[in-house]
């Protein structure tokens, strides 16, 4: 017996040992070897970043600048997965990406190289600092770098690397020009002499990240040969020497990504001090009434598609109090409303919209007509003078009928079509009375020569940064912080008409935190009683105000004996007894919020870190006895 027990502790040792030295053994031969298990493939290179790194034209070397002892000490786990995320970057470029990884100690020689790739390092306490930013740079002398990787954003960390990657590995950016009214490019200030300059909107950043934005003028009359694609926002009383412009670039093979509204809020048109009702009067709606007809579309330009069903929520003040209002004019549709199957749309979640209108297929059309986003059935057409001079979202909502019908407000267009202008390009309008001069003649064309590809959307207010996006400055960076998937649909429209989906994938990202429904439901239980209690205690605190009013409106004369009266003592007396004990309600109402989600964090805890690894050695110790009962049976 003896010997057996003996036996039974030396094979435990030696199982011991076994067990430390095969997992040594497997972290040296199998280091970079993984099993993503997560539901989205968080930590899997997205199909976008591994078609970028496949297609490198220009070798790339990254080098990621880490204070080890500072970064270990504050952020740790997320600094060693950007190294490791890095390499898997190095990994799959099949030698195009070259990967360093450094340390800037203080003083040092690297800090300075750190310093003057642009990096920037952030003071955790005083006398340390962090440095944790990724240089980059190819063969033809481009250079670019994320001054900080801060972890507020780790969810877009492959985003952030894949488009350093991007734009090291294509020097040469596609041209998108831009036709706008509105001042989406901001105000140049080259000096930086004012802090109230306009700033360019969120979406204007995010295509220059990718892309060589070139605004073209309202006179022109011809788009360069290198432009590629037009990117159209708000057409505002175009010439018909820019739409004839628009119309040949699209004939000849060009894309267009269109933006039309019925009714413009970013569009504000001048004030008359002598006439303050002009402004308020004057048109925001945009159309290229010419071409639609072309592509077969029309827009109404004094109608708006409002949802019931997808309804921003809104405060809104009534007597007195703010309350939350679905206002159908602003629509937040989400991934109900964007159609499966199309890159434009591929895995956003919401886009805001705001007074947007709809696009229809017209009568004869011989194009093809793509719905992109659609509002849902729960939809109504109104008149853009319901809104146009005081929006007031509970009457719209209290005059809603549904149509029982979605309505599109976008849509690709593809097909072959005709010229807008079949007599030819249009004559110049004379300036100053003067004929202008003669600009030499190009090619007509009738017709296209093969499918045109054009996305028109029924909103401009979509892209203003207000609509789906929060502004942050860190470190004298505009850092985007969106609400809205607004600027990936931009972005993921173009990136399909310019004939590439490798960014598709990689802007539609999925994040790591997940919602916690049971939470969730646990909190929104919570607030509707905390609601309940606060409304009923308002209603209480009127009527007795009221009771009140009246009885100090019937004494006249008399009101100091009815205010200091046993009836009217009683009243005050039964308010704040009211008020008393209806807070400490709410106290113990959102006591029980908090004492019901922290359980369940505890339970949860719990779960995952007791209740697993205890099943794990139940099971082993039942294996044990169940071998020894069959030895001792033998």
């Amino acid at each position: 017996m003896q010997n057996r027990m003996l036996l039974s502790v030396g094979g435990l040792a030696i199982g011991g040992l076994l067990l430390v030295g095969v997992n040594l053994l497997a972290g040296s031969a199998v280091n970079g070897a993984r099993l993503d298990l997560t539901e989205n493939q968080l930590f899997t290179l997205s199909p976008g970043t591994l078609g970028i790194l496949d297609k490198i034209e220009e070798p790339v070397t990254l080098k990621f600048y880490r204070s080890r002892k500072e970064a270990e000490k504050y952020v740790g786990p997320f600094a060693r997965r950007i190294e490791e995320l890095l390499r898997e970057y190095q990994s799959a470029s099949h030698g195009k990406l070259a990967l360093e990884v450094l340390d800037p100690v203080p003083f040092s020689e690297v800090e300075e190289q750190a310093i003057q790739a642009g990096l920037k390092a952030l003071s955790t306490s005083p006398g340390e600092q962090i440095y944790l930013g990724v240089a980059g740079s190819n063969t033809v002398g481009d250079s670019k770098a994320i001054a900080f990787l801060h972890p507020t954003r780790e969810a877009f960390l492959e985003y952030d690397l894949s488009k350093l990657v991007f734009d090291l590995a294509h020097p040469q950016k596609m041209v998108v020009g831009l036709v706008s009214s509105l001042p989406i490019e901001g105000q140049a200030d080259p000096f930086n002499m004012r802090r109230d300059a306009p700033q360019p909107w969120a979406v204007v950043d995010q295509i220059r990240e990718f892309y060589e934005l070139r605004s073209i003028p309202p006179s022109a009359t011809s788009i360069d040969k290198d432009v590629e694609l037009l990117f159209v926002v708000h057409p505002k009383n175009v010439q018909p020497g820019l739409s004839y412009a628009i119309d040949q670039f699209v004939l000849r093979g060009g894309r267009a990504m269109v933006f039309t509204d019925p009714y413009c809020q970013a569009d504000q048109p001048p004030s008359d001090p002598q006439n303050p009702l002009s402004a308020m009067m004057a048109p925001r709606n945009s159309e290229l009434p010419a071409l639609f007809d072309a592509w077969g579309i029309s827009m109404p330009k004094d109608k708006l598609a409002t949802d019931r069903k997808f309804a921003t929520p809104v405060s809104w003040q009534n007597r007195g109090r703010y309350e939350q209002v679905p206002f159908t004019a602003w629509p937040m549709i989400p991934r109900d409303g964007l159609i499966e199957g199309e890159v434009s749309t591929s895995e956003l979640k919401t886009l805001a919209f705001r007074y947007p209108g709809f696009l229809e297929v017209k009568d004869g059309a011989t194009t093809q007509f793509t719905p992109l986003i659609q509002t849902s059935e729960e939809s109504m057409e109104v008149p853009v003078s319901s809104i146009q001079f005081s929006p007031d979202p509970p009457k719209l909502l209290a005059e809603f009928f549904p149509s029982q019908k979605k309505m599109t407000l976008a849509a690709r267009i593809t097909g072959k079509v005709k010229s807008a202008f079949p007599g030819g390009k249009p004559a110049p309008a004379p300036t100053n009375g003067e004929e202008p001069p003669a600009e030499p003649a190009a090619e007509h064309l009738a017709e296209s020569q093969g499918e045109i590809n054009v996305v028109v959307v029924a909103d401009a207010d979509m892209l203003e940064d207000s609509s789906w996006v929060q502004i942050q400055n860190f470190l004298g960076q505009r850092i985007p912080m969106k609400l809205a998937d607004n600027g990936d649909f931009v972005i993921n429209t173009i990136d399909f008409m310019r004939g590439s989906t490798d960014l598709v994938s990689l802007r539609a990202r999925g994040v790591s935190a997940y919602p916690f429904t049971v939470v969730d439901e646990i909190r929104r239980v919570a607030e509707q009683n905390y609601r309940a209690e606060e409304q009923r205690l308002i209603d209480e605190q009127d009527k007795t105000e009221r009771e009140l009013n009246d009885l100090l409106s019937k004494s006249g004369e008399n009101a100091e004996q009815v205010l200091m009266s046993a009836e009217v003592q009683g009243k005050i007396e039964g308010l704040r007894d009211t008020l008393a004990s209806t807070k400490k309600r709410l106290r113990e109402v959102r006591f029980n919020l908090n004492n019901d989600v922290e359980s369940l964090g505890t339970k949860l805890k719990v779960l995952n870190i007791a209740v697993v690894p205890l099943c794990v050695i139940a099971l082993a110790l039942i294996t044990f006895i169940y071998r020894l009962n069959r030895r001792r049976t033998a």
